[in-house]
């Protein structure tokens, strides 16, 4: 015979909220083995059941964030099946109302736009719904014989609470001559927040306009194109980001043409980035002086090396 819980007992039973056990089960539903090869029906049963007793305007994000991190197999079958399963269940037009007030996360929005698109909506519709969202909020530079910095920031809601950004170091130093050496995504603060974290108190940076950022960035890239650098691995990895909010901001006079197909190239071709930086930390880095000749500063603390780059030496001494 089964005794009653004491109300004690009941009080230690974890009490774990739905929508936060969303995600382990998605990642595990496209984790499993054969998962894209089921059919509609079968598919269109397990989202049901992902989403039961959900509220669908917070299970959606969850979706387009688990979708990221899908195999590339299940997230093709998810594009063919998941815009007919939204407009059958009545969700396309909750998904097209988190897009229109900025509620999803910037790298879900492109999905949820294609998704919308094949559940019916007319793109015209998904261009007005984002028609007045000028994400673009500041941009600042400092520049030197030696070093110089770009940094572009970004609203990351339509409400316009929060901004994140990217930082561009580029080095004016041999060998690379102007290229970007290294990048940083930064994080999402509150517009005042970041300009007090990343701006203030770190160089004595000048606000500039949209056109000048993006110049000066393109032709430090056109500088890497010319000295044969890779672009460095953390702007590859920030590749949507540098297309959607350093790509698309207005053009200077003069500004170098840069497209998509470039990056790709300029990402898969060219010495590593991080083996030159590496090979500076133990070998020195090169300095020009004012009057041309050049010297060599050694500066090497060995609990700051990244000792995984020595991979790409060695990979790149393979190759010769």
């Amino acid at each position: 015979m089964s005794k009653k819980k004491t109300r004690k007992e009941k009080q230690r039973t974890p009490n774990i909220p739905p929508l936060t056990m969303l995600r382990p089960r998605l990642d595990a539903m496209f984790g499993r083995e054969g998962w894209p090869e089921q059919g509609t029906d079968a598919l269109w049963a397990e989202l049901d059941g992902a989403f039961a007793g959900l509220k669908v305007h917070e299970a959606l994000p969850v979706l387009l964030r688990a979708y990221e991190k899908a195999p590339g197999p299940v997230r093709q079958r998810l594009d063919e099946v998941v815009p007919a399963w939204l407009a059958a269940r009545g969700y396309r037009d909750i998904l097209f109302a988190l897009l229109e007030r900025g509620a999803i996360y910037e790298e879900g929005r492109p999905t949820a736009r294609a998704w919308l698109e094949r559940a019916g909506v007319a793109r015209g519709a998904l261009e007005e719904a984002e028609s007045d969202r000028e994400p673009f909020f500041r941009a600042f530079a400092y520049d030197n014989v030696f070093q110089g910095t770009v940094q572009v920031y970004w609203y990351v809601d339509r409400r316009r609470l929060r901004v994140r950004g990217l930082s561009f170091l580029i080095d004016h130093n041999p060998p690379w001559e102007g290229a970007v050496k290294d990048i940083a995504v930064l994080p999402a603060r509150a517009p005042e927040d970041a300009i007090d974290s990343f701006v203030k108190g770190y160089l004595p940076l000048e606000e500039v306009e949209a056109a000048r950022a993006k110049h000066t960035i393109l032709t430090a890239l056109q500088a890497n194109r010319e000295q044969g650098i890779r672009l460095p691995r953390d702007l590859i990895a920030a590749r949507d980001l540098f297309l959607e909010h350093v790509l698309t901001l207005p053009d200077a006079e003069g500004t170098p043409r840069f497209t998509a197909a470039d990056f790709d190239e300029l990402a898969r071709t060219g010495r590593p980035a991080e083996a030159l930086v590496l090979e500076e930390r133990l070998h020195g880095g090169r300095t020009r002086l004012p009057n041309g000749s050049e010297i060599t500063i050694l500066e090497v603390d060995p609990d700051e090396l990244d000792w995984g780059a020595f991979r790409l030496l060695d990979e790149e001494n393979e190759d010769e």
